[in-house]
């Protein structure tokens, strides 16, 4: 019998996929190994605190080097969601026109509305949970923390979804815990944000590090010192000039994108870059001091020393997604990249068309002044007189210089154009719920290209569904490392705590104990569950409720159900419309008693016409056996009369 034996090709390549795939932050497990070498890394820094800092200096240039070009695409996206003007507006004269196209904002919105009405307050859901008690415990708490008094979960996760359709990157969501408040998100717009040119597409916790740099006040660095936070934050108060080398990071940049516009903050206000670095620390010769490490520099000096992240699962806050991802890196692209020498061109067509028509509708007037009285009356008013004399060719002394209209030529250019934007940005006719450009169109044809063009938004809306089961898992563990046992009490009562063994234990770190793991997953129903939505409500309009009316097919038919099924995909489940299942069920049991008293009394009914058929049957073959008898007797006397005759 031929024995099988493993290729041990296969078997190296297997053990060298595991290398290079393997997270090089997970190479130190043992905490006390973490602990020592955070000590060694805060003996180092008091020898060479240079190094730190030119170690997150060295990492922010090479992601300002490699996200250069793409960056200067996202501040050209960001200006034409805005509709701000070209900069070819500015050699334009006075009297030229500056008409602006409103389309890039409108396109945006479309997208944003439709996750903003995808997010109900019942979108979050935990499934595949071993312990069903725990899964029902983190749901309670964090639709608590996810409610408009708490995060405000669906108002920022929108304004993240929004700049991701504008951009192709969201904002930065990054999850806080404010004592006496709860789960706040603090939204940080791209540009702020440094990650590793390596890190992988979709995944927003990848690459060797993550930078925030944020131009903070130099009064909030020294409260963070007060709280323990910093130190010797007054080594940085007389920097000066400081100017990262982001040119999207400059002060001018951020108030450009702001739309604000002033030239010294304060004469009060120290504004100081501040950069906070996430990642692994590496020393001069390439080694790994800190494997997941964070700390703070301002003004070329080390504010915060280098320490373990605090987190289990996270390697750094921050969360961001897109839309539409690119194939080989993070980040993508939104509803604007494809179309924004389109915008550009629709704004140039109709300048010129709108400079054109000053001429048709005010043309230029041509002035024989050899034909004049006066050769210097050459001024124009309303109702004005000319003297004049004959010419030799007979021709007006005063004649309008006419120009042919080119509205039908502009018109017929600025639909081609428009096509084209609403092919490239998705967002069609069709999607906004317009008519469109042909008249003659079915509603067949019209439902058909409704559901082609929600096709691609299917799509996006897995891509941002992703997203915010990140932030979510990001969020769930920012609670579970800083709530208190009140703020669970507020989210589920303290009875349950009690019977789940969760109490206050001022010895951890939260001071609550008995906190269960959070062992599933969690689920959102989003923008694909809203179109799974559309799509079974219109099976139910078209297809259940007909056949409901057919005596053959509506038996099988469940009411309740059908009603059920509207009432949760109208989203209506809160307003009380439809009765309970309780009720329904008594409902349904009178029905069903009410039909059976009717059938036992159609057929008790059905019982007393068959014995009145039966009786009168009897009774007409008893009159037809009697005629029967008389005809017999007559026919018999009859005959015997004949026979005698």
């Amino acid at each position: 019998m031929p024995i099988a034996m493993s290729d041990p090709t296969f078997e190296l390549l297997n053990r060298r996929r595991q290398i290079d795939t393997a997270s090089p932050y997970d190479a130190v497990r043992d905490n006390q190994e973490l602990a020592e070498r955070e000590d060694a890394t805060d003996a180092y820094i008091g020898e060479n605190e240079q190094h730190f800092v030119d170690y997150a200096m060295d990492c922010i240039k090479q992601s300002t080097e490699a996200m250069k070009d793409i960056r200067a695409v996202q501040n050209d996206c960001w200006n034409v969601y805005n509709e701000n003007e070209p900069l070819s507006y500015t050699d334009k004269d006075e009297w030229q026109s500056r008409i602006i196209v409103p389309k890039p904002h409108q396109a945006v919105q479309y997208g944003a509305a439709a996750v903003k009405k995808a997010f109900t307050p019942k979108f979050l859901s935990i499934g595949n949970a071993q312990n069903k008690t725990a899964a029902d415990f983190w749901q309670k708490v964090m639709e608590q923390q996810l409610n408009e008094q708490h995060s405000k979960f669906s108002l920022m996760f929108t304004d993240a979804v929004t700049m991701s359709l504008a951009v192709g990157i969201s904002q930065e969501m990054i999850p806080r815990w404010t004592y006496g408040k709860g789960l706040e998100f603090s939204l940080v717009e791209p540009w702020k944000i440094h990650r590793d040119p390596d890190a992988l597409s979709r995944d927003s916790q990848s690459g060797m590090f993550w930078i925030h740099q944020e131009w903070l006040d130099y009064f909030v660095l020294k409260q963070g010192e007060q709280a323990g936070k910093y130190f010797d934050v007054k080594r940085v108060k007389e920097v000066s000039g400081e100017d990262p080398d982001d040119p999207f990071l400059t002060k001018e940049a951020i108030r450009a994108r702001k739309e604000q516009i002033w030239d010294d903050r304060s004469k009060f206000r120290k504004l100081i870059l501040t950069s906070e670095f996430w990642g692994i620390v590496l020393s001069p010769n390439g080694e790994v001091l800190l494997p997941r490490a964070t700390y703070t520099i301002a003004g070329g000096r080390v504010i915060q020393k280098p320490k373990t992240s605090p987190y289990r699962k996270l390697r750094w806050p921050g969360i961001a997604f897109s839309p539409l991802p690119d194939i080989l890196r993070f980040g993508g692209r939104g509803l604007l990249e494809g179309v924004l020498t389109v915008w550009e061109a629709m704004n140039n067509i109709m300048c010129l068309h709108q400079d054109y028509l000053q001429w048709v509708v005010n043309p230029p007037t041509e002035i024989n002044v050899d034909g004049l009285v006066d050769p210097e009356d050459v001024e124009m008013w309303p109702g004005k007189n000319y003297l004049t004399r004959d010419t030799v060719s007979g021709q007006q002394v005063v004649r309008s210089v006419q120009r042919r209209s080119r509205t039908n030529d502009v018109l017929s250019n600025m639909q081609y154009y428009d096509q084209q934007f609403q092919r490239g940005s998705f967002v069609t006719d069709a999607v906004q719920g317009l008519p469109g450009y042909r008249q003659d169109m079915t509603y067949r044809e019209a439902a058909m290209n409704l559901d082609q063009a929600m096709g691609v938004y299917g799509l996006m809306g897995s891509n941002i569904e992703a997203g915010a089961i990140d932030a979510l898992v990001a969020a769930q563990e920012i609670v579970e490392m800083n709530a208190g046992f009140m703020d669970y009490v507020r989210a589920v009562g303290e009875e349950v705590l009690l019977e789940a063994g969760i109490m206050p234990n001022p010895e951890t770190d939260s001071g609550v104990s008995g906190i269960p793991s959070m062992d599933g997953t969690f689920h959102v129903s989003g923008i694909q569950a809203l179109m799974r939505n559309a799509e079974t409500i219109q099976a139910i309009k078209e297809v259940i409720l007909p056949l409901a009316n057919d005596p053959r097919m509506g038996q099988y038919i469940k009411p309740y159900a059908t009603l059920k099924a509207l009432e949760e995909r109208y989203n209506l489940t809160d307003e009380g419309i439809i009765v309970e299942a309780e009720e329904a069920q008594q409902i349904d049991q009178q029905q069903q008693q009410t039909m059976q008293e009717q059938l036992a009394m159609s057929k008790e009914r059905m019982g007393i016409d068959n014995s009145k058929v039966v009786s009168e049957v009897a009774k007409n073959m008893a009159q037809a056996d009697k005629l029967q008898a008389d005809g017999g007797e007559q026919w018999s006397q009859a005959q015997a009369s004949a026979q005698s005759r």
